[in-house]
C-alpha cells in the first residue's frame, strides 16, 4: 500500500470514536465558552459615572465585580446609599452589621450626587 493513501479498510479501529469523542469536546468547550458572552444590558448614564468612580477607587481592595469579596473588602454589590455615605466618612449606619470588623475603608470626599451613580451602579 502506498503510504500516503488513506485505508478506509476499517483496519484503524477507534479512529472514528476518538474523532467523534474530540468533536463533541471541542463543541461543549464552544458551547461553554458563548454561553459566556451573553449581553449585557447597558448602563444608564449614572450608572456608568458610577463604574467610573468605582474602577477609579475602588477595586485597589474590593473586587472589579462588586458582587464579589475583593482582596481586602468585602462584596459590595446593592449596597445602600445610607451605607455609601456612611462608609466615605469611614463610619457605619445605625444598626448596621458590618460583614467585616475592619477600620481600613479609606475615607472618600464624594459629593451626593457622586454617590447616586455609585450606588445606581452597585445595584447593577
Amino acid at each position: 500500500m502506498n503510504p500516503f493513501q488513506i485505508d478506509r479498510s476499517g483496519s484503524e479501529k477507534g479512529g472514528n470514536h476518538r474523532l467523534s469523542f474530540f468533536s463533541f469536546l471541542l463543541l461543549a468547550f464552544l458551547l461553554s465558552v458563548f454561553s459566556f458572552c451573553k449581553e449585557s444590558k447597558p448602563l444608564s448614564p449614572e450608572a456608568e459615572a458610577g463604574r467610573g468612580l468605582y474602577m477609579a477607587n475602588c477595586i485597589a481592595c474590593h473586587n472589579a465585580n462588586p458582587k464579589l469579596d475583593g482582596a481586602v473588602g468585602p462584596s459590595v454589590g446593592n449596597s445602600s446609599y445610607e451605607l455609601l455615605e456612611a462608609r466615605m466618612r469611614g463610619e457605619y449606619p445605625p444598626g448596621y452589621v458590618p460583614k467585616r470588623q475592619s477600620t481600613a475603608m479609606t475615607r472618600f470626599n464624594f459629593a451626593e450626587a457622586q454617590i447616586r451613580s455609585l450606588e445606581e451602579f452597585l445595584k447593577q
